[in-house]
């Protein structure tokens, strides 16, 4: 009888070892986003240096939300960042799905699940939006949720680490291509939240632009950080008539946008007006590759080069009248750039005309895509990626220089294809 007590004394001892051993063997962790609070953001001096990561810690069980209308719950998983990779996010609803696409052997990693209380009777439901820097290991995700706060959150994938940095009303989010930087568009109705803010991936936040939150385009909405971090681009809403591009120091005291004469002017920090935009990037510290397309209240198409040293714009292309640029990038170590065009009536157009066009005015157009999401260059600028194809279930990646098909990816679980997606 007491040989069998201290048997099943042992077997429980042994038991809950093993038990202990495999809860903290995983390499994953939870993030909850709590209620909102009035300034989340830590105002301190921007730091040209990353912050140590944070250790990964084992699972824990979710965080209940308590109700709090767009919280998030965050689970990442520990991911190695491919060579060649593209961060996408996948789902809609109450889940989210952060995923690498490893470029070169042409598989789908899941990096993150995320869950989100959603408001019933909302307009629309929560969309998703990701940016990384050029290694891939900081990643910014931000939640939109109508009728509710919004959330922002760095992941790091290599340690399987998530950190909520803010909730509020966030237009966009950028990260420069060292990760050291990040910068954030930001609404809010107390006016000393409201414009772009400047800041690390830690939490040090300062405020870089301040707007006015009841004003028709605020806040700013970042575009990229020079290759140097030294400088930031951003677009200042014009209210109906679009975006215009201006590039500031990313170190620079803080100005605020004067909306009082007509068209916006910065006032208190040195910056310059580079021009309409929808989109801008870095060619090299001291070049700016923009774009613009018309919108509903007019406007009109072309792709600039500006000159910072000069403070002056050189025009690449001007498509003909009626013609949209739905997208552009700039070929690394070289003098081309990528363009995508579509009618403005592109509502029935299914095909959309790809380009490689050079600066010194050469153009070869490299086909007709379907449904064209996105475009990017490979590292060395060997290939031109592009989001394009498939359907409500399976995801499809070409490369546009060869036409060749890259990848495919499940949208909503299942595969890998050619196993068939859910």
């Amino acid at each position: 009888m007491r040989n069998a007590a201290l048997a099943a004394l042992v077997l429980a001892i042994v038991f809950a070892a093993v038990v202990y051993v495999g809860v903290s063997g995983q390499d994953s962790s939870v993030v909850s986003t709590p209620t909102p609070t009035p300034n989340p953001v830590v105002s301190a001096p921007p730091s040209a240096t990353p912050s140590a990561p944070a250790s990964t810690s084992p699972p824990t069980p979710s965080a209940t939300t308590s109700g709090a209308l767009g919280a998030v719950t965050m689970q990442v998983t520990r991911t190695t960042v491919p060579a060649e990779f593209r961060y996408v996010v996948l789902g809609g609803g109450e889940e989210f799905r952060l995923v690498v696409l490893d470029l070169n052997a042409g598989r789908a990693a899941q990096v993150a699940t995320a869950r989100i209380a959603v408001p019933s009777g909302a307009p629309t439901g929560p969309s998703a939006a990701v940016a990384a820097s050029k290694d891939g290991l900081i990643v910014l995700v931000t939640f939109v949720v109508p009728d509710a706060s919004d959330s922002l959150f760095v992941v790091r994938p290599e340690i399987g680490d998530a950190k909520l940095l803010l909730r509020g009303e966030i237009r966009g989010a950028v990260v420069a291509p060292d990760g050291a930087r990040i910068a954030i568009g930001r609404n809010d109705e107390d006016p000393s939240l409201t414009g772009l803010w400047v800041g690390t991936p830690d939490g040090a936040m300062r405020r870089l632009v301040a707007d006015d939150a009841s004003s028709t385009g605020s806040p700013p909405l970042p575009y990229a950080f020079s290759p140097d971090n030294a400088l930031l681009a951003f677009g200042i809403g014009l209210g109906e008539s679009g975006w215009q591009a201006t590039v500031i120091s990313a170190s620079s005291t803080e100005g605020r946008i004067d909306r009082s004469g007509g068209d916006p002017q910065i006032v208190g920090a040195d910056t310059s007006v580079v021009g309409p935009a929808v989109g801008a990037e870095f060619r090299s510290a001291r070049e700016l590759f923009v774009w613009r397309s018309p919108n509903m209240f007019g406007g009109s198409s072309g792709a600039d080069l500006y000159d910072l040293a000069t403070k002056r714009s050189t025009s690449l292309y001007r498509p003909a009248a009626g013609i949209q640029l739905a997208a552009a990038a700039w070929r690394p170590n070289a003098a081309q750039y990528a363009i995508i065009e579509r009618p403005e009536s592109h509502v029935f157009v299914p095909l959309t005309a790809a380009w490689l066009r050079g600066q010194d005015g050469s153009a070869r157009k490299l086909g007709d895509i379907a449904l064209v999401g996105d475009i990017w260059w490979s590292r060395d600028g060997s290939r031109l990626f592009a989001i394009a194809g498939g359907d409500d279930s399976v995801g499809g990646i070409t490369d546009l220089l060869s036409g060749n098909g890259v990848m495919q990816f499940c949208k909503r679980g299942g595969g890998p294809p050619p196993t068939p997606c859910t």
